[in-house]
């Protein structure tokens, strides 16, 4: 029954939750998780499908990756890492709790964000956006593959398959993590950006603003000068997640503002 109403992909998510050896329950809630997971995971992939159709990509990254590309980038090598160390231990609740949160929290939620408007215009930064977007969707699937078969192989047959060279993503290559995005200045850079996006959205919240309203400018205080560049640089791409019209940037903490780990966000109405 949970085959008909869920999916197969979704009882499998429910199935590898459980550590290896270990007694479960079956939870008709955690394999609704598990479908709405597959749902997200294809739409993501639709998105992505009108920037990445035909999309060949190059052999080295983009010169101009932003401070969010490169973070994501990091974070990938990160998860691959990871993730191919859990299932070579047989510990596939650990492999799938760390693709699920590079999915959710990093990709899905914040990076889409922060490129959208690169993507959308097409112009300065777009190629940056469409590489990191190709390289996070394809290692996504690719690492998902023996938890969510079935997903995977439509969304990679159906848009990754040209470029990536196998039939099936059953028979691709295992990713590897790229040593050119070992970045922890990139890593400490992103977690920042992600810190002053869950802000900006704890601020609409509380203010009964809708997540796509419009702000006049968001000025940035107390920041570390060894982030300090990495956040300018983030300009368009903290226009794009928080919807601001402008940022600035302040060299100390001034009055009553949002903590975002080691930096203060003003938001101006």
């Amino acid at each position: 029954a949970a085959l008909d109403k869920y999916s197969a992909d979704a009882v499998r998510y429910w199935a590898a939750g459980a550590g290896l050896g270990k007694d479960t329950i079956i939870s008709e809630e955690r394999i609704g998780n598990g479908s709405r997971w597959v749902t997200k995971l294809w739409n993501v992939a639709r998105f992505a499908e009108r920037f990445l159709a035909g999309y060949a990509p190059p052999d080295a990254p983009p010169a101009d990756l932003t401070t969010a590309d490169r973070w994501l980038l990091a974070r990938l090598a990160q998860i691959t890492t990871a993730t191919t160390a859990a299932f070579e231990a047989y510990d596939y609740a650990t492999a799938r709790s760390e693709v699920e949160t590079f999915f959710w929290r990093d990709l899905a939620d914040n990076y889409l964000e922060m490129a959208k408007q690169r993507l959308y215009a097409g112009e300065a930064g777009y190629e940056a956006a469409r590489y990191t977007l190709y390289q996070a969707l394809l290692t996504t699937v690719k690492l998902l593959a023996p938890l969510l078969p079935y997903v995977t192989e439509a969304i990679y047959r159906g848009l990754l398959a040209p470029t990536d060279g196998a039939a099936s993503i059953h028979r691709a290559a295992w990713p590897t993590a790229d040593a050119r995005f070992d970045d922890d200045a990139a890593l400490a850079a992103g977690e920042t950006l992600r810190d002053i996006a869950t802000a900006v959205r704890r601020y609409k919240s509380d203010n009964g603003l809708s997540l796509g309203a419009e702000l006049a400018a968001l000025r940035l205080s107390g920041t570390p000068p060894e982030l300090a560049a990495a956040l300018r640089e983030a300009t368009a791409d903290l226009l794009s997640i928080t919807r601001a019209r402008a940022v600035t940037f302040d060299t100390a903490p001034n009055g009553h503002g949002l903590p975002a780990g080691r930096v203060v966000v003003y938001v101006e109405r």
